[in-house]
């Protein structure tokens, strides 16, 4: 199906440190990336749960109730879980081209669909030179990437099929200290038989997709919030700030630091 021209009504990236609230009918098709922390997300009454990797993709007409920055344990004496997520909201022509899409998907962290949020959020903040031609190209690379990541996933053969289960593993518990031995049990693996179709499946080694995960997360911390490099360190799960900015500087070319003062 041909995607018609879109119209870009509102667009962003959202923080969230307190507990929030939306309850509403949509009117326009929304798109909504989990780039941080945890949300409750209902659309239609059905009720899941929205962790970093994880996309809304709703049509209008859809019943949608989020609920996020609160809690995982339930427990409303816990402080509230910092969340961050990017999102856009937009008019299509025609009939919306993801009317049978899964409402949730898991794209992952992944650093091209990630760019296309990014680009679009750039466009939209700007003032004098905004072009909508750029943001309309930009929605239906969107959409077609999506499209493409379903069809993948449809056509995926079994062999795929535990890799895919590893590498979602490693991006919700990106944080969190992983060893490969953890990670191939997840997949119900030997260690050996892990990375070799993990490095098969994605061209990297398990704990080097780890790792990128964790310095992807770290290089968005930088570039659009204010918090310390010694946070943004502990934020990711590097064990030290030394350690962090070790593996950045070797992925990036810059140190940390300069990488915020040369973006910024």
């Amino acid at each position: 199906m041909d995607i018609g021209p879109c119209s870009l009504l509102a667009c962003g990236y959202s923080v969230h440190t307190k507990p929030f609230t939306s309850k509403r009918e949509l009117q326009v098709c929304l798109v909504r990336f989990q780039s941080e922390g945890c949300s409750r997300i209902a659309v239609n009454e059905h009720v899941q749960e929205y962790r970093p990797g994880d996309l809304l993709v709703a049509s209008p007409g859809d019943r949608y109730h989020l609920q996020t920055g609160y809690p995982e344990s339930g427990d409303a004496q816990v402080s509230a879980v910092r969340c961050a997520d990017y999102y856009f909201t937009c008019k299509i022509e025609g009939e919306a081209p993801f009317g049978d899409y899964p409402r949730k998907l898991h794209i992952g962290m992944d650093d091209p669909f990630l760019n296309l949020l990014k680009n679009l959020v750039y466009e939209r903040r700007k003032l004098k030179d905004r072009d909508p031609s750029i943001q309309d190209y930009l929605i239906r690379l969107t959409f077609m990437y999506i499209r493409r990541f379903i069809q993948t996933r449809l056509n995926a053969s079994g062999s795929n099929y535990l890799p895919n289960k590893m590498k979602d593993y490693i991006e919700r518990h990106a944080t969190e200290p992983l060893t490969l031995k953890q990670i191939a049990s997840h997949a119900g693996l030997g260690i050996s038989r892990a990375s070799e179709l993990f490095k098969a499946a994605f061209g990297i080694s398990v704990m080097g997709y780890a790792a990128e995960v964790k310095l992807n997360m770290a290089r968005n911390f930088i570039l659009h919030e204010t918090r310390s490099m010694e946070e943004v360190a502990y934020s990711c799960g590097f064990g030290s700030y030394t350690h962090f900015c070790r593996m950045f500087t070797k992925r990036f070319g810059v140190s940390p630091r300069k990488y915020r003062e040369s973006n910024r």
